[in-house]
């Protein structure tokens, strides 16, 4: 039902609402367990992980310039010997698909290091892209980029974890947020039993801090190997700057980043081809 007037003048339209949906009560029916070890070092002992994540160059539409460009790093840490290699792709790419060509070379990045690694990090949900609002053909380009990475990961029997910090997900049924729905059903280090999400991923909802719990997915075949797998994710999200997420991932972020000063670089070597714009000289100076 619409409302007379402006939006602020029925502010308390929408306090209430928001109040009403506080105080409702939700039966959860999903099972949910607590992590066995706490020993972080214990844990990790020995354990080769992998984090893979990625970022990207927008095109200069407002200049012509129709391509941009994306890069990929990975990290593989050899927990307990102070060990680490770090390994970067790149790639030039229309303007048309910037974002899947980013996911597509993150994919392939971690495809080519799952062999030397005894579990991966994958940021961000790999689930939603199944049901994301892109074209029939974009959608099978993603499904084809994870499912052959699935295969990988079943066939050499390493985990692969995408690791979801603040889910949207409403899978559960009951009209707001997973995420939120858990927050007060999980106490701190429980995770929920796996849930189907009609795709080849399982995924769980696990709560490192006293608020909203993350949401793990992992391929179907893991299942069997639940309590190892967020064993991990606890072991490297107490090491991460914030104890809620997996250091391995900001060890990832932090060499895929493209810096403010390899962009003004970028700018530099288009100002020198005779291509000058007062866009960039503002943003070298």
């Amino acid at each position: 039902m619409s409302l007379d007037g402006r939006l602020f003048e029925n502010i308390d339209v929408y306090v209430e609402k928001i109040r009403k949906l506080k105080s409702e009560k939700f039966e959860v029916k999903v099972q949910k367990r607590k992590i066995r070890r706490m020993n972080e070092f214990q844990i990790l002992d020995d354990l080769k992980v992998l984090g893979v994540d990625g970022s990207q160059l927008q095109p200069l539409r407002d200049f012509g310039i129709p391509f941009g460009g994306v890069q990929a790093a990975g990290i593989i840490l050899h927990h307990g010997k102070g060990e680490f290699q770090v390994f970067h792709r790149s790639k030039v790419v229309s303007d048309t698909n910037i974002d899947f060509e980013r996911f597509r070379l993150e994919i392939e990045v971690m495809k080519d290091n799952l062999e030397r690694a005894d579990i991966a990090f994958f940021d961000g949900s790999l689930r939603a892209l199944y049901t994301a609002e892109l074209s029939e053909a974009l959608k099978k380009a993603y499904q084809r980029e994870i499912e052959s990475l699935l295969k990988k990961s079943e066939r050499l029997e390493i985990p692969v974890i995408g690791y979801v910090d603040r889910s949207f997900t409403r899978d559960l049924g009951f009209g707001i947020y997973d995420s939120m729905v858990l927050s007060d059903y999980l106490e701190i280090y429980e995770f929920t039993s796996p849930l189907n999400t009609d795709t080849p991923l399982k995924a769980l909802y696990f709560k490192l801090t006293p608020f909203l719990p993350a949401r793990i997915e992992i391929p179907e075949w893991c299942e069997h190997v639940i309590d190892e797998i967020v064993e991990v994710v606890y072991a490297e999200s107490r090491l991460g700057s914030t104890n809620a997420y997996p250091y391995i991932l900001e060890r990832a972020h932090s060499y895929a980043k493209i810096s403010e000063r390899e962009k003004s670089a970028f700018l530099r070597a288009l100002k020198s081809m005779g291509i000058s714009f007062k866009f960039i000289s503002k943003v070298i100076e």
